[in-house]
């Protein structure tokens, strides 16, 4: 129970319940762990990640949970949609690391769909101030498809315009550098740039009132052929919005299972940390100064501009 919800409980129930009772009550809510909701859905392409093993969990259910129990937060990991109908305000915050249209049957890993009011649930939580961290493949989830087309942020989809990107393509896996925009986060605390090898997704459409944390810097990129999403200015990578009330990330890294399994434990606590409110990010607008040319997609500038594929 929080604070104001119990000075309004306390005076209406003044006459049944001694204040000395109301008052423990509220200090044992206070202290309750906030639980987090871990989403993996994949009704498009399934990543290494977040497959189930043998033992019914996937790497990064177990990377999740185990960070959690040194944050003293609960992880509730699941593929069933469903769950949305439920009650989320018990959710400090909810992690994506999905693909495709949740509300919609399919997909290779046995999740169940969300349903129409599970959905309003989600965008309900988040907007009343649950948080939320994507990974990954969570801009490749209920997209526009619209190619290499660049819209009005505002036109996009709902979902897309709460996480703040949308994914395009990817090229080859490959080492690249990125620039740490903005330190907030303690792993990244006098951090100024990092090699990091992943498959690097060529996102489009940000918000632009986000706050870039981290940007994919593409000189030095392969970029040719099946590599030209690759030839374009400087993105970002890593980033952080406001949606209602809620604190909205994302971090594009996370392909592989080896991210998952311990040399990026603090970066992904972190991220966490931030989701649940515990760590204060500026809610500045910085995606022009950081990336100025982020949106200028390759077939924009070779004089294609019909949003084609190469």
């Amino acid at each position: 129970m929080r604070r104001r919800e119990f000075l309004t409980y306390s005076a209406a129930t003044a006459v049944a319940l001694p204040f000395a009772s109301a008052l423990s009550q509220l200090l044992a809510d206070d202290k309750a762990p906030k639980k987090i909701l871990y989403f993996s859905r994949s009704q498009g392409f399934e990543h290494d990640p977040v497959k189930l093993g043998a033992d019914g969990e996937s790497v990064s259910d177990k990377a999740l949970k185990r960070l959690g129990k040194e944050l003293g937060v609960e992880v509730v990991c699941t593929k069933d949609g469903t769950v949305f109908d439920g009650d989320l305000s018990q959710y400090g915050a909810i992690i994506f690391y999905t693909s495709g249209d949740l509300d919609k049957d399919g997909g290779n890993d046995g999740g169940k769909a969300m349903t129409a009011q599970g959905v309003k649930n989600f965008y309900a939580a988040i907007r009343g101030g649950v948080g939320f961290l994507g990974f990954h493949s969570s801009t490749d989830t209920w997209r526009g498809n619209t190619g290499y087309k660049v819209d009005a942020f505002f036109d996009q989809p709902e979902y897309i315009r709460l996480q703040g990107g949308e994914f395009i393509i990817h090229g080859e896996q490959q080492e690249a550098t990125v620039e740490v925009v903005d330190d907030v986060l303690p792993w990244s605390k006098g951090k100024k740039s990092f090699r990091h090898h992943d498959e690097w997704y060529a996102n489009k459409n940000f918000a632009p009132e986000m706050r870039v944390l981290m940007s994919l810097q593409t000189a030095g990129m392969k970029n040719k052929d099946h590599n030209k999403c690759y030839d374009r200015p400087a993105f970002p990578c890593v980033w952080a919005r406001k949606e209602g009330a809620g604190t909205v990330l994302y971090c594009a890294f996370g392909h592989k299972n080896s991210f998952w399994e311990g040399d990026f434990d603090a970066l992904i606590g972190d991220l966490v940390r931030a989701a649940l409110g515990e760590i204060k990010i500026s809610t500045e607008p910085n995606l022009k100064t950081s990336c100025p040319g982020a949106d200028m997609l390759q077939n924009e500038w070779n004089g294609r501009g019909n949003g084609e594929l190469y």
